[in-house]
């Protein structure tokens, strides 16, 4: 039998608990990339309606809702943070992406070496089956990708050369250092840019504030205006981990997600 190590059906809705993140296609593949498991949050009430949805595609999946599997046991706490900006209307109803990443993390994650080919795999095939299983919206406008360091360059670098596909950017400690900071000039000179911007960083342990200024100052050159399409946090005291990015998780979904709709 093919595909034994994909989920691709769901052979009842009761396989979803609601507002929960669940294994949707394990050993993912693509040609020139490492296989991956790939998991996918569907918000409370989903079953019950027939509505589309928002998306946001997120790097570092195992990072994101379970201790077991996450970086030092530390999480994003993104399941309990998603019900809770969702319940209290924070942000409207989304469907989360969560992607594995694989021992090629930095090569995948950098946009000089295999970054294209992860974000084609991205677009090509994870994001017309994620379309086709769940109710939502294809749109630039409505669908999302965020991730920190290196995932948060990687988010960048789709905002630049795959607006088409993603409209809204969510860059949590961006490792915009890379290659002498060659994101802020390509950031300057795109032809086109996403519709929507997050940018975060802490002040201490390796966080490079500053950058996350630059780029801000690149974006605003752009016509981007804060706190309408350009959102920047800067968190005093925070370093570069998990446990600052939990902390700053809700903000970044209300910047992308509250009024995008």
């Amino acid at each position: 039998m093919k595909n034994l190590g994909f989920i691709l059906y769901f052979i009842s809705t009761s396989l979803w608990a609601q507002g929960s993140f669940k294994l949707f296609q394990a050993g993912m593949s693509y040609p020139g990339l490492k296989s991956r498991d790939v998991y996918v949050y569907l918000p409370d009430g989903y079953q019950k309606t027939k509505n589309n949805y928002p998306v946001l595609y997120m790097q570092d999946g195992q990072n994101l809702f379970d201790p077991n599997r996450a970086y030092l046991g530390q999480t994003w706490n993104a399941q309990s943070t998603l019900n809770e900006l969702i319940a209290k209307k924070v942000i409207p109803p989304i469907i989360v992406v969560a992607l594995d990443n694989t021992p090629d993390r930095m090569e995948e994650y950098i946009p000089e070496r295999r970054g294209d080919l992860y974000l084609e795999f991205l677009i090509k095939k994870l994001k017309p089956e994620v379309d086709r299983v769940f109710r939502t919206r294809t749109e630039a406008r409505s669908t999302g990708i965020m991730g920190s360091s290196l995932g948060g360059l990687i988010s960048l670098h789709a905002g630049l050369y795959y607006t088409d596909t993603f409209g809204l950017i969510g860059a949590l400690s961006p490792s915009i250092w890379w290659n002498e900071r060659h994101i802020l000039s390509a950031t300057l000179n795109a032809n086109r840019l996403a519709l929507k911007y997050y940018l975060d960083s802490g002040t201490v342990g390796g966080e490079k504030p500053e950058d996350v200024r630059d780029m801000s100052e690149v974006l605003t050159s752009r016509q981007f205006r804060h706190g309408q399409n350009l959102f920047v946090l800067i968190q005093d005291g925070a370093d570069h981990r998990e446990y600052f990015w939990a902390m700053r998780f809700p903000a970044a979904l209300r910047s992308l997600f509250a009024t995008s709709l």
